[in-house]
């Protein structure tokens, strides 16, 4: 018998250099891939989807382009949700999203396979004009 995969819901949230963000849900876990609107727009977003913030378990970032990162800080403060990055990118999105507690952060370096619940993630570096882009499957 196959082994059963899970359920899993993909939502575009938005896409465009005004502002990029990617809603995963499996049966266990609720992510975001970039928070490149305002918390504000993001939550108006995910009330589309039947979704709020405070259901997310956390935030994938890819790069730190303001169309990419712009609610991450919100988010994450106001929701106190975990975000994931690379070194680099922490390194260069920090500034630009405010202080995020030390807890809620967490290195997601390039080419490593992290689990989410019922999820498995590998990291995978792309081709951009940003300090070390990333992107998840």
């Amino acid at each position: 018998m196959a082994e059963e995969k899970p359920a899993f819901k993909i939502s575009i949230l938005a896409s465009g250099s005004s502002g990029n963000s990617l809603y995963i849900e499996s049966e266990k876990k609720r992510l975001l891939v970039d928070a490149g609107l305002s918390g504000k727009k993001i939550t108006s977003l995910m009330a589309q989807i039947d979704r709020t913030p405070d259901q997310l378990d956390g935030i994938l970032v890819t790069h730190e382009h303001r169309d990419h990162i712009h609610g991450v800080g919100v988010l994450a403060r106001k929701y106190h949700l975990d975000v994931f990055a690379n070194q680099q990118t922490w390194e260069a999105m920090e500034p630009l999203i405010g202080n995020v507690p030390v807890e809620q952060k967490h290195l997601f370096e390039m080419g490593k396979v992290r689990t989410f619940g019922d999820i498995d993630i590998e990291s995978f570096g792309v081709s951009h004009d940003a300090a070390a882009p990333q992107f998840y499957r």
